[in-house]
């Protein structure tokens, strides 16, 4: 009679190992799944010589339009759209 409990008992304890193991892998998977995106940092480079200074920035729709002065150039107007990741110069006469 003794074997037969501790049979009972081992099998209650691999059990519940058992469904509780599965249920911290579903759980663990479920949070993975459902994390908020975290939005990757990016690096841009404008290319422009040293002096300039920005004066003007706006944003539409994920581009970026800035209004840059000095540095030796004309004033410029320099979008930037991080989908394609190249800054595209507009000179303002």
């Amino acid at each position: 009679m003794d074997k037969l409990k501790l049979v009972k008992t081992i099998v209650f304890v691999i059990t519940f190992l058992l469904v509780f193991g599965c249920m911290l892998l579903l759980g663990t998977l479920y949070q993975k799944l459902h994390r908020p995106a975290v939005p990757k940092e990016t690096t841009a480079s404008l290319d422009e010589p040293a002096g300039s200074t920005i004066e003007q920035m706006q944003q539409h729709n994920g581009t970026l339009y800035l209004l840059v002065k000095g540095g030796g150039l004309a004033d410029r107007i320099i979008i930037y759209n991080p989908d394609n990741a190249r800054p595209v110069r507009l000179n303002i006469n």
